[in-house]
C-alpha cells in the first residue's frame, strides 16, 4: 500500500476535501472566516510575537468576524518570523520538527511544524492531482532535488511507487541512462520541477528518441512558464499540470481539470491577492503580492504572511470546472524573477517566452543580473554557433527586453543547478521590493 494510505492524518484529509468539493459560495466564505478567527485567537493566546504585534496596533482578537475586520491585522514579513522564531511559534509542543527552506527570495528560512500539518500538505496536493487521473500507488518517474549518489543516479521508492532521478545529473549521457530506465519502469506520470523537465524534453526533441507513455506532467516547486509548458505538452503528449505552493503550507493552488488556471483552495487556507498599497486586487489581468494565512499551521503561525510571490488575478469562479475558487491566471512569480532594466522597469521572466525555434541551437540557458540595465544570457550550445544564429536570438531577446537593456551574450560550459537541484531562468542579485514594481 502507498505510503500515504497509512497516514490517519493524510486520509481523514482527503475525506474532508472529498465533502467539501461542492460547498457553496456562502459555506466557502463561512469555513474560512471561523478558520481565520481560531487561527488568530491562537497566535494571540500560544505565542509571544503574534500578542505583541497585535497589542501593539490595538487589535482585538474577538471582533474577527468578516475578511475586512481581518484585513485590519498587521502583514508578518519573512524576517519577522526567521530573526524572531521561537516568539512566533508555540511553546515545546509535542512533535514539532525544524523545517528549512532553500531560500529562493534569497532568505534563508527555517520554521517548525508537525506531522499532522504536513499530512494535510500532501493530502491537498494529492487531492489536486485527482483532477487529472492520478492516485495514490501511480508509477511516477521523478525528478526533483534530492541528491541521488548511487552510480546510476536512479533510487526507486517502493513506498511510494516511484523512479527518482537525480535533477543534478542532467547531462546528454545521464538523462539517455534515464529515458532507457524509463521504458523499464513503465511510468505513468512525470513528476519534476519545470525547469527539470523543460531540460528532459528537450533533450528527447532533440535526439529524436522516445519516451514511454505518460497520462500527464505534474510540475511543482518552481514557476512554470509557457514555453516550458508549451515544449512538454508536446513531447511527451500529455497534460501539464502546475501548483502553487511553498514550504509555509500558507496556500495552495493548482490548475483544475479544463482550464490552465490556478485554483486557490479555500480549505487549505486564506490567499490575499494585494497591490503595493495593500489593496486587495479584484480587477482581472491585475498583479497581486501573495498573502496567505495558514489553515495547517499550529506551531510556528503565518497569518497575513507576506510570501513575496507575485500572481495575477482572473475571477472568484472557473467558468470550465465550476468551483467557485479564487482563480489566478497565472503565477508572475518571486520578486527575484524580475529584470530590472537602466529606465527602472520590471519585466516578469513570464513575458520572455520564445514560440518559436530561436532556442533550436542552444542546450541549456539561464539569464544573469548583478547590475541595473545590464544582463548576461549564458547559454550552452549544442555544437559551434554561427555568429547571424547568436545574433538573431539576441536580436529577438531584446525585442521582448527592449532598448534600456544592455545584453551580453556568453557561452559556457557548465549551469550548475541551485539548491535542491532547480536550474534556474533568472539569477537574480538586485535586490527588489514589490512596491518598486
Amino acid at each position: 500500500m502507498h505510503a500515504d494510505l497509512r497516514n490517519i492524518h493524510y486520509c481523514n484529509w482527503i475525506e474532508f476535501l472529498r465533502s467539501s468539493e461542492s460547498w457553496s459560495p456562502d459555506h466557502i466564505i463561512q469555513y474560512q472566516i471561523n478558520s481565520l478567527k481560531l487561527a488568530v485567537e491562537s497566535a494571540y493566546r500560544n505565542t509571544i510575537g503574534y500578542r505583541r504585534l497585535y497589542d501593539e496596533h490595538g487589535i482585538n482578537t474577538e471582533d474577527i468576524k468578516s475578511f475586512d475586520e481581518f484585513r485590519r491585522l498587521p502583514l508578518v514579513e519573512k524576517e519577522m518570523i526567521r530573526d524572531h522564531l521561537e516568539e512566533f511559534s508555540t511553546g515545546r509542543k509535542k512533535g514539532r520538527q525544524y523545517i528549512t527552506t532553500a531560500g529562493s527570495t534569497g532568505i534563508p528560512f527555517g520554521f517548525y511544524r508537525d506531522n499532522m500539518a504536513f499530512a494535510r500538505e500532501l493530502a491537498s496536493k494529492a487531492y489536486q492531482y485527482y483532477r487529472i487521473g492520478w492516485k495514490e500507488g501511480a508509477k511516477q518517474f521523478v525528478f526533483r532535488g534530492l541528491p541521488i549518489n548511487s552510480k546510476s543516479h536512479i533510487r526507486f521508492y517502493p513506498r511510494l511507487n516511484e523512479l527518482r532521478c537525480s535533477s543534478y545529473h542532467l547531462t546528454d549521457e545521464q538523462m539517455e541512462i534515464y529515458r532507457k530506465r524509463a521504458f523499464e519502469y513503465q511510468p505513468e506520470f512525470l513528476k519534476c520541477y519545470p525547469s527539470s523537465g523543460y531540460i528532459f524534453a528537450r533533450f528527447l526533441k532533440d535526439t529524436g528518441r522516445p519516451f514511454p507513455h505518460i497520462k500527464g506532467v505534474l510540475c511543482a516547486s518552481e514557476n512554470l512558464y509557457e514555453y516550458q509548458k508549451q515544449l512538454m505538452s508536446e513531447v511527451f503528449d500529455a497534460r501539464v499540470f502546475s501548483h502553487y505552493g511553498h514550504y509555509e503550507l500558507a496556500a495552495l493552488a493548482g490548475f483544475c481539470e479544463y482550464e490552465d488556471a490556478y485554483h486557490v483552495l479555500p480549505q487549505y487556507g486564506f490567499a490575499e491577492l494585494l497591490d503595493k498599497n495593500g489593496r486587495p486586487v479584484e480587477t482581472p489581468g491585475q498583479i497581486g503580492e501573495i498573502v496567505a494565512t495558514s489553515f495547517l499551521m499550529n506551531i510556528t503561525h503565518f497569518i497575513r504572511y507576506r510570501t513575496r510571490d507575485l500572481a495575477v488575478f482572473k475571477a472568484n469562479r472557473c467558468d470550465s470546472c465550476g468551483r467557485p475558487y479564487q482563480i489566478w491566471q497565472s503565477i508572475q512569480g518571486r520578486l527575484q524573477e524580475f529584470i530590472v532594466t537602466a529606465a527602472g522597469r520590471y519585466i516578469s521572466m513570464t513575458a520572455i517566452n520564445m514560440h518559436d525555434d530561436i532556442f533550436d541551437h542552444i542546450r541549456q540557458f539561464q539569464f544573469y543580473q548583478e547590475q541595473k540595465g545590464k544582463v548576461e544570457f549564458r547559454y550552452i550550445p549544442k555544437q559551434a554557433v554561427k555568429d547571424d544564429v547568436l545574433q538573431n536570438i539576441k536580436r529577438k531577446l531584446l525585442f521582448k527586453l527592449g532598448s534600456d537593456v544592455e545584453l551580453v551574450m556568453k557561452a559556457v560550459n557548465d549551469i550548475p543547478p541551485a539548491k535542491r537541484g532547480k536550474h534556474r531562468f533568472l539569477v537574480q542579485k538586485l535586490n527588489i521590493a514589490f512596491g518598486d514594481i
